[in-house]
């Protein structure tokens, strides 16, 4: 068995949750790789994942070993960017999670820039509802999300913020009034989300200072998504970014609430596994994203 291999082969499953999946990924038969991780933990002695016909789950000393596993095949990449003094010249496949709103609005059209700049360069591209998602733990390169993580395994580099608006259709203020004040909405029907953690309160800046509104509805969701949709469809009071929303206020769909009271605005973030060196291909997508993206979000 050749152990780094074998590491490599455990880590793609960990990542990907399946023998089938890790196999494609590593153009490899779905045999070879459950043979791979049968003769890694029969080297080792303790039994990795348990395997049924339906799901593939981690044993407690296969969450340890993945964990190490991956830093250490990061840092043989590392070695061999290194030696091979590859750090001046960005390639390889980077890894890179973002949440659906961030994806759908902006980053996806971004990325076909940043290939045509950096061509020895391949993205994995994953999208997720999450607001946290386990950068070391997951295997990823870059995080690009709403809110700064508070992990001191992560570098956080602020790449700017969106605005937020409280806002709802015509037809919602028609019926239930339009609030004058943010703390009107404790009687308003709002559609909540766990946006930026805004669930119980949202947050305002008033010309008496910070303001953290009470809020409440029969909707809340974990998705921003489908918070701005019920929001569209009169169900009641959205506090929505602006990549969603710019586009139904332009056209009169979405009604904005409570102008001089500004909701907070949700600064975004990339972040990336703290480590001494910071591979080259990092580097490159996080400058692109902080040349490309920065000035396209508002404050």
């Amino acid at each position: 068995m050749n152990l780094l291999t074998a590491m490599k082969v455990f880590d793609r499953v960990c990542l990907l949750g399946s023998l089938s999946a890790a196999a494609r990924d590593l153009n490899m038969s779905t045999t070879a790789v459950s043979r791979t991780i049968k003769e890694l933990e029969d080297d080792l002695g303790v039994r990795l994942i348990n395997r049924t016909t339906r799901r593939l789950a981690l044993t407690e000393a296969g969450r340890e070993y993945g964990s190490r596993a991956r830093t250490l095949l990061d840092d043989v990449q590392e070695l061999q960017d290194v030696t091979r003094g590859l750090h001046r010249e960005a390639r390889g496949v980077i890894r890179i999670s973002c949440s659906n709103v961030l994806g759908h609005t902006r980053i996806t059209r971004l990325v076909p820039k940043f290939l045509e700049e950096n061509p020895l360069i391949t993205v994995e591209f994953n999208l997720t509802s999450r607001y946290v998602v386990g950068v070391v733990e997951e295997g990823y390169d870059v995080a690009i999300r709403f809110e700064q993580q508070n992990d001191s395994a992560l570098i956080s580099r602020r790449l700017g913020e969106v605005r937020n608006y409280v806002c709802a259709t015509p037809e919602y203020c028609e019926r239930h009034g339009r609030p004058m004040h943010p703390g009107e909405l404790a009687g308003h029907n709002c559609v909540l989300s766990n946006f930026a953690k805004r669930i119980g309160t949202w947050p305002f800046t008033t010309p008496e200072g910070p303001f953290a509104a009470p809020v409440g509805g029969r909707i809340s969701t974990n998705s921003v998504e489908a918070a701005y949709q019920m929001t569209l469809a009169g169900f009641g009071i959205g506090n929505l970014p602006s990549l969603l929303v710019d586009n139904a206020i332009r056209s009169g769909q979405l009604e904005v609430l409570l102008e001089e009271f500004r909701p907070e605005s949700s600064p975004i973030y990339a972040l990336y596994p703290h480590r001494t060196y910071v591979a080259a291909k990092v580097r490159a997508f996080v400058d692109f994203l902080i040349r490309e993206l920065s000035p396209d979000l508002e404050g």
